[in-house]
Formats: structure tokens, sequence, C-alpha cells
């Protein structure tokens, strides 16, 4: 490894050196492709995140999964699940009153 030896540099200089070598750096990286959509269906959600959205329980969410209506993944020691299927557990998992209640 090289030494390395400050010198004292006016502070413009800094500046435009620094200025400059961004500039080379941006220019050599590659492109990146553009993000996802936010909103997209193939975005992972987690057991809390995907609660929310159905605004059930956390719980609730890994009965259904124990019970096979939802499909997860695991990616190390955490559990991710699919916005769409999440989505279409909505559709299908409709909340009803329960027989008994009744209304006061």
């Amino acid at each position: 490894m090289e030494p390395f030896i400050l010198s004292p540099v006016p502070y413009a200089q800094l500046l435009e050196d620094m200025r400059a070598i961004i500039r080379h750096e941006t220019a050599q990286r590659p492109a990146t492709p553009a993000p996802a959509d936010a909103n997209s269906p193939s975005d992972l959600l987690t057991v809390p995140e995907a609660a929310e959205l159905l605004d059930v329980c956390p719980q609730t969410i890994h009965e259904w999964k124990r019970r096979g209506l939802l499909t997860y993944h695991k990616m190390g020691r955490r559990t991710y699940l699919k916005q769409a299927e999440v989505l279409a557990a909505l559709q299908s998992e409709k909340r009803t009153a329960k027989p008994g209640a009744k209304s006061r």
C-alpha cells in the first residue's frame, strides 16, 4: 500500500477534484435496471405486513400458512409471502359475523 501524504490544498480545488472523481466513477458505473413498482404483485411481504394488509392479526396469517391457505417462502430464518397470493387469500377468506352473535 502506498503512503498517503497530505498537502495543503485550497478548499475550492479539493471540491473540484472530488466532483471530477464522482463524475468519472458514475460514468463508469453500469446502468442499473429501473426499480420495480412498489405495488407490483411480485413483492414479498413479511408476516406482520401481510397481517396489516388483510386487517388480521399475525397469528391468523400463521394459521392460514399452517392450513395451506397461504403459501410462504423461507429465506434463512425469515418468512415471506407474495403480495398477489395474500390479496387472493383476502378474496377467499371474507369475514362473516358469527352465527350466535347478537347486535346490541
